[in-house]
């Protein structure tokens, strides 16, 4: 139903600026940011649906780690991980990474001990000793449909499986749904921790996080990539011993899942 809906309202794609993008942005906005993306996904379990997928692709993969790119304030791998023990008995090694690294989000993710690169890891230049399972999530809408197809063709060359997994819809109710994250902000911001007197000050007396948080949650939606042109992107990429499989999750209240997942198929099918 979530496909047909969204077959028969087309939004064009629009690359604007997110803020969280920007070279210039100050650190502690953009941690604003990345923050309670983290906590509310956490929170939320919205991408819980991811784990079925994460399991084929480890299971594709030449060792069990988890190698997150754009991980921003901690990702959703920290808890995913402890699914894909109990669902499917695998405890992979996961290795957080982000162009810009989060301090306080790595001092976290040691503590629920998971590794995170403190040295800056562009997702569209990923270095080759990283030989793990690739994985993004809510990052594919940074990327332009060039960079994205460029960031799969390098898994698949590296022979490296790639999860990415997108809850933003360009749709209209995608667009109708970032008009609640001000409120969302104001709810979620007293479950981020640290809660600094900075982050309540920039929250509810100064509303830089709800105003910066919305814009880069509407730019999201309309910077989304729709099913069938990831399929087209991986259309583009098909040969023989790798597979390319681009699906949706439905999520109940929380909305549809989109995810894109390449693997060797010989080391799958092993």
């Amino acid at each position: 139903m979530n496909e047909t809906l969204t077959a028969m309202t087309p939004l064009p794609r629009l690359h604007l600026f997110e803020l969280i993008d920007q070279d210039w942005y100050p650190r502690a906005l953009r941690d604003l940011g990345t923050d309670y993306l983290e906590t509310i996904s956490s929170r939320m379990g919205m991408f819980d649906g991811a784990v079925d997928v994460l399991a084929r692709a480890l299971r594709a993969s030449e060792r069990q780690e988890l190698i997150d790119l754009g991980s921003g304030g901690g990702g959703a791998l920290p808890g995913l991980r402890e699914h894909l023990a109990s669902k499917h008995g695998l405890k992979p090694h996961v290795l957080l990474t982000d162009l810009y690294p989060n301090a306080q989000a790595a001092e976290r993710a040691r503590a629920l001990g998971v590794d995170y690169l403190e040295r800056p890891v562009d997702a569209l230049k990923v270095p080759q000793e990283l030989r793990g399972t690739r994985t993004l999530f809510n990052a594919l809408h940074h990327f332009r449909p060039e960079q994205v197809r460029a960031m799969l063709a390098d898994a698949q060359a590296s022979g490296v499986p790639i999860a990415a997994f997108e809850v933003v819809e360009r749709t209209p109710k995608g667009l109708l749904g970032a008009l609640f994250v001000p409120l969302l902000v104001l709810l979620f911001t007293p479950l981020i921790r640290p809660l600094t007197p900075l982050r309540l000050l920039l929250t509810y007396v100064l509303p830089v996080a709800p105003i910066t948080i919305t814009w880069d949650g509407l730019v999201s939606v309309l910077r989304a990539h729709r099913p069938e042109e990831l399929r087209a992107v991986t259309a583009s990429l098909a040969r023989e011993g790798y597979t390319w499989e681009v699906g949706q999750v439905p999520m109940g209240g929380k909305g549809t899942l989109t995810y894109v997942l390449g693997h060797p198929t010989a080391r799958a099918n092993g």
